[in-house]
Order: structure tokens, then sequence, then C-alpha cells
């Protein structure tokens, strides 16, 4: 970890560079993820491809990384031959992070929703939400990570659930929501109502990730709109998914673009930046040339 705590980092006003994606590098790599376990099996079968993937962030950058634990939740594992593993995996991921950060950077705890992060429907109980959850909570916070990243939220339900676990346990944390251009989430609820749930709980910032560059933007002014006191971050896709359920690029997987927009961002007043599925250490060095620029 860097000398400073990351509440104490975000008090200063220069841009904090997250890193960008995990599973699509995995895949640029030729490694095939299969769902719902493929953080497991990188974890187990690729470490030296994360390592490297953690390690190309660094070197362009990157602040923050981010573990490979978004599927590591005994949920995920129980129909692999890791069902029994989670807490052992989790403390694995973070320490691949921990080695190739060198100290340099953050490790941000990736946590997940336990279920499809484009089904809202599947969301399970509240019951297995906090007991998954609390579980996930306590193995990130033993292995070691510099705060809690709830990424990828969809339902205002898993979210709330999280930031009172996260709240609980006195760690820092940041809720990074998925929403559409409407300005809703994928279970149709508001952006504004999701980020009025968890402010009573106090996140360190509320981003949104997983989303594509143009509509990034838009769902930063409504979080603001609601919460104007609120750091803000953002991590977007080079694509977005279509209709067919189909990967579609768009002009994003450019790093030149892809930074265009990002200074739109910082324009606003996003301070964390970074990427999402689509983008490599490729994205995170151009945005260090030139978003992190004063």
């Amino acid at each position: 970890m860097p000398d400073q705590l990351i509440h104490d980092r975000l008090q200063e006003k220069s841009i904090i560079l997250m890193d960008g994606a995990t599973g699509t590098e995995l895949q640029r790599r030729g490694f095939e993820l299969q769902s719902p376990g493929w953080s497991a099996t990188a974890i187990r079968e690729a470490p030296e491809i994360l390592l490297s993937i953690h390690h190309n962030y660094v070197g362009a950058g990157a602040e923050i990384l981010t573990t490979n634990t978004f599927r590591t939740h005994s949920r995920n594992l129980k129909e692999t031959i890791w069902a029994n593993d989670a807490r052992q995996l989790t403390i694995d991921a973070v320490a691949i992070a921990r080695q190739a950060s060198n100290g340099l950077a953050y490790l941000a705890g990736s946590i997940a929703p336990l279920e499809d992060c484009y089904s809202p429907e599947l969301t399970p109980s509240e019951s297995e939400l906090e007991a998954e959850h609390a579980l996930m909570i306590e193995n990130l916070l033993a292995a070691g990570v510099d705060f809690l990243l709830c990424e990828t939220q969809i339902t205002i339900r898993e979210a709330s659930i999280l930031a009172t676990l996260c709240q609980r346990s006195r760690a820092p944390f940041m809720i990074s929501f998925t929403c559409g251009r409407d300005g809703k989430l994928l279970s149709g609820e508001s952006l504004a109502e999701a980020v009025k749930s968890v402010m009573c709980f106090g996140p360190e910032a509320i981003l949104v990730n997983c989303i594509p560059i143009d509509e990034v933007l838009p769902a930063l002014q409504e979080i603001h709109k609601t919460a104007p006191e609120m750091v803000l971050g953002a991590q977007a896709n080079t694509g977005r998914l279509v209709s067919n359920g189909t990967w579609e690029s768009t002009e994003g997987e450019y790093p030149a673009v892809y930074a265009e927009f990002a200074m739109t961002w910082k324009e606003f007043g996003a301070r964390l930046i970074g990427g999402c599925c689509g983008t490599g250490s490729q994205h995170i060095k151009f945005l260090n040339e030139t978003v992190c620029v004063d």
C-alpha cells in the first residue's frame, strides 16, 4: 500500500488512476473464461497471466489495482472443483495483486453481484446476500486489501446490503453502479434512488462502471445531482452488449478516443478514472499521459 490511506488520497484534488479490465484481458491473452468460476480458474491455472496483467497496469500508471475476486464467492464456486476454497482463492487473488503492486498501488477488493451482472431478476434472497457478502468482506479484509470496491451493482437491494456490511466492517469502501442511458439500473430502479440508498453508510466514492463511454457523463451528472459532495468515478467499457447478447465494439476501443471521453468526466469533476470491459494497459497508459496531466 502507498504511504497514504485511500481516504487521505481522496482528499487531494488530482486524478486517481484506476486499472482496467481483468476478464477481457485474460481472454485477450488466450485464457478461456468459463462462468461462473472464471476468477477461480484464473487464480489456480493462470496466476502468471494475472500477475502480468496487474503488473502492466502498475507500469501504465495505475494507482489502484482491483483484485481478481469478481467471482470468488462461495456461491460462484459451488459447481466447480474449488467449491470449498473461496477463502483461500480470495487470499491468493489479493496476494497476486500485492506482488504486482510492490507497494505502489492501492488494492481494491472487488465484490461483484452474486448473480449474473446483466440479470437483476436472479438476485438471491436478502439472507443469502448478507451471508455471502459478509464472508467475502471478511476474506478480503483478512487478505489485506486497502478498501472494498462493490462494483457493477444493478439492484438497490444488493447495493444497500453491501453498503450496510461494509460500514459494519469499518473498512473504507466504494460503490459502483451499472446503469443505462435512461438513468436506471438494469433492475429498472433509478440511479438517483440507488445513490440515496447507500449514501447514509458513508462510501468514500460512488462510481459507474461497465457502461459504454458515451453513457458515463449523464450518469455522473445524475449522481452529482443526488449527492453533490460525493467523490465521483468511472470505469467504462470499450463496447456495449447488444440485444442479441453479442458484444459490439465502439470507438472507445481506441485509447485516444477513450481518453477524450474521460477528459469530459474529469472536467465534470470525476476523480477516479479507469477502465472496464475491453480496456487494457494501453488505455490506462494513455489516460495517465493525458487525463492525469494537470
